[in-house]
């Protein structure tokens, strides 16, 4: 048996590499790949760069922004936010509720009239959230189809703990946007910064090159036990020991490993819903993004319900070519994750070619990535699933950090705060 040290950190996405920047030393990290990033992680096809999804940089903690930024030092641009959403044929800017005067004269006053006139429901789920904010127009036409898209289940069988996400609407900026006054809708990322080289993946690189902690790859955690007044980690092949342990891998998969777990908690943890993420990247002479970065599909029939278009970050016109990266939400095991890549592939080019956002014979390569783990999911049953899990993991003394650690749907910044404050209280400091 390895005596690890003091402190374990389970995985080296960005919680498990912000919180070992943050503690500094007394601690190493486990991880099963090879590589480190987790969800971060960036890839190259044909001399190009793109990310497991649309990953930027931006929020609303100064404190974390500023330390992202100078984690990356001079390499980081700064953008302004050109997203649409593809709705009847057209490029609606992004967010859509803020130009609803791009769609046809029918659909803007039906949105319109309904937001203006929109009797209240009682709010028990996510469908009924976005009916008393949006209006009926909006929320059937843009919000409901592509919620249900994203996230695999039906909006009224899902919680709103989450739904500080989403922005609520200023009725003066609905009426300008329907009559053609330009406004301005979620302004937190208005404007985003993105690395000039190397992906989004520069960012937890930047963090790994700071480290003064090792990371033992390669070590795919298969059980965990306590003994005594240490923690004995194992892969199969080799033990390590460790005072106390911090989880940054997913929940279902933390309690998997455990031993003694009581079946209460087992079943807690299985229930607990997440979506899994495919990404399609395909080399592209040519598309018909007009400069745009995220394009967002509602349409059911579309595979995808994503997709980024890499020449957004590119200066000039001197490229050849760009990764035009499609996104596509599914569950393990379902019909969509059991499709080969090369049907998936063939699919989402098929879709791209009928919307005319490509030509066919202008893709000159494609890769496809996938993410077990990608999105949370807050069904009805959630908090109380959560409850339970979190409950006997506090019992137990695991810290736990990052979205799927923690079963919070935050990004890259929230999670750096997560890692700050919990490296604070571990290293016994009340923040």
């Amino acid at each position: 048996m390895t005596q690890g040290g003091r402190l374990a950190i389970l995985g080296a996405g960005m919680a498990g590499l912000s919180l070992a920047y943050f503690l500094a030393e007394g601690c190493e990290i486990l991880e099963k790949s090879a590589s480190a990033g987790g969800l971060c992680r960036s890839f190259q096809k044909n001399g190009l760069t793109y990310d497991l999804g649309g990953h930027v940089i931006f929020s609303s903690d100064q404190e974390i922004l500023s330390l992202e930024l100078d984690l990356l030092a001079n390499n980081t641009k700064q953008h302004e936010r050109k997203n649409c959403v593809w709705f009847d044929g057209r490029a609606i800017k992004y967010p859509f509720e803020n130009n609803l005067h791009a769609l046809s004269k029918d659909d803007a006053f039906d949105c319109l009239w309904s937001f203006l006139n929109n009797p209240q429901r009682q709010v028990s789920n996510l469908e009924d959230w976005i009916y008393n904010n949006f209006g009926r127009g909006i929320a059937e036409k843009y919000l409901l189809p592509y919620n249900e898209k994203i996230w695999k289940m039906p909006p009224n069988m899902m919680a709103c703990d989450w739904i500080s996400r989403i922005p609520k609407p200023p009725t003066k900026d609905i009426v300008k946007s329907a009559i053609g006054i330009e406004t301005e809708g979620n302004l937190e990322q208005l404007h985003f910064h993105y690395p000039a080289q190397g992906g989004f993946q520069a960012l937890p690189d930047a963090i790994r090159s700071r480290l003064k902690v090792p990371i033992v790859g390669h070590f795919e955690i298969v059980s965990i036990e306590k003994e005594k007044n240490a923690w004995i980690i194992s892969d199969g092949k080799t033990e390590r020991s460790y005072e106390q342990i911090v989880s940054t891998i997913p929940l279902p998969s933390l309690i998997k490993t455990l031993k003694n777990v009581p079946a209460e908690v087992q079943t807690a943890a299985a229930n607990l819903v997440h979506n899994a993420l495919i990404v399609v990247m395909l080399v592209a002479r040519k598309n018909r993004s007009q400069r745009n970065f995220g394009i967002y599909f509602p349409q059911p029939d579309l595979l995808f319900h994503r997709v980024c278009f890499y020449d957004f970050f590119q200066s000039g016109d001197h490229h050849t070519a760009s990764p035009v990266v499609a996104e596509i939400t599914c569950r393990v095991g379902d019909d969509i994750w059991k499709m080969t890549d090369e049907e998936i592939i063939s699919r989402v080019k098929t879709d791209l070619a009928r919307e005319g956002f490509i030509e066919l014979s202008d893709i000159e390569g494609a890769q496809v990535q996938r993410a077990p783990f990608a999105y949370v999911v807050f069904d009805l049953h959630t908090k109380s699933n959560l409850s339970v899990v979190n409950n006997f993991l506090d019992e137990q003394s695991i810290h736990r950090c990052g979205r799927f650690a923690e079963f919070r749907y935050i990004n890259s910044d929230a999670v750096m705060r997560s890692a700050k404050n919990l490296a604070a209280k571990i290293k016994g400091i009340i923040v």
